[in-house]
């Protein structure tokens, strides 16, 4: 109950903010907003793999340009990442000046391609699903959270079967089939609240990968902190650790909407 007064707050701000900024933000002040959030969650991600040269700059500004594919049909996602591959080679040839710069060069150029990979290009499919309208954020926000609970509570309470022992030993597979299940169901809820242009059955089935998709997201996350002997990504959000902790559900799962809608929704 303690856990649950110190979340409570920030969890109903969150959830204010969010709906009104998904509701009410016209696209371009919507991809600002996503790109600070994004770039916010991209510094957490730097601060727990530790490069051992300064590439947040870099990481931003290559953010940027994947953020301005999002935007301009004119630039491309193509233009974008060999912009961000020129950048970022010219960094490193002009920073690798050592032999101890050398030993770490695969490394740091690793990590700066793991920002904007794994978050800047996936999460800014969020922009893609507010150009399709608002629903479509809600109807992923809603499953993810449903499908989250569902997996909490069975697995708290039956779940014997660890399914991810280093990254997240508290999730089972009887709370993995729990998510999906809970899930799917919860595709009919949403399209009652949140109206779409899909048929039940093919909303149902789409919200149970997204659950499934969505107990694969966020394990992977907890990897990185692991690795960094951390609980929490960050400290911004009280009760709930950092921004890269309330993203992570969705770097896999809103591409994964996007394609659905595109390919099986018309």
């Amino acid at each position: 109950m303690k856990d649950l007064g110190r979340r409570l707050p920030t969890t109903i701000v969150l959830i204010v903010s969010a709906y009104a900024a998904i509701r009410c933000l016209p696209v371009p002040w919507f991809a600002v907003l996503l790109y600070f959030l994004v770039s916010l969650a991209a510094w957490e991600l730097l601060r727990l793999t530790r490069p051992s040269r300064h590439v947040w700059p870099l990481a931003f500004s290559n953010g940027l340009l994947i953020a301005l594919a999002f935007i301009a049909p004119w630039f491309g996602i193509g233009l974008a990442l060999v912009a961000c591959l020129l950048a970022d080679g010219l960094y490193f040839l002009l920073t690798t000046s050592s032999r101890e710069r050398l030993d770490s060069f695969a490394r740091d150029w690793g990590i700066l391609a793991l920002a904007v990979i794994y978050l800047y290009f996936p999460l800014f499919f969020m922009l893609e699903l507010k150009k399709l309208g608002p629903n479509y954020l809600f109807f992923m926000i809603l499953v993810i959270a449903i499908g989250d609970s569902g997996a909490y509570f069975v697995g708290s309470a039956i779940g014997r079967h660890k399914i991810y022992p280093v990254a997240s030993p508290k999730k089972t597979l009887e709370g993995l089939v729990a998510a999906v299940l809970t899930a799917g169901l919860s595709g009919w809820l949403s399209l009652r609240l949140f109206p779409l242009p899909v048929a039940v059955p093919t909303a149902v089935a789409s919200a149970a990968l997204i659950g499934l998709f969505s107990q694969l997201s966020d394990p992977v996350e907890s990897l990185f902190k692991r690795a960094a002997g951390q609980k929490d990504s960050g400290t911004l959000l009280r009760g709930h650790g950092g921004v890269l902790d309330r993203v992570d559900s969705y770097i896999f799962c809103a591409p994964l909407l996007y394609f659905i809608v595109l390919y099986f929704w018309n």
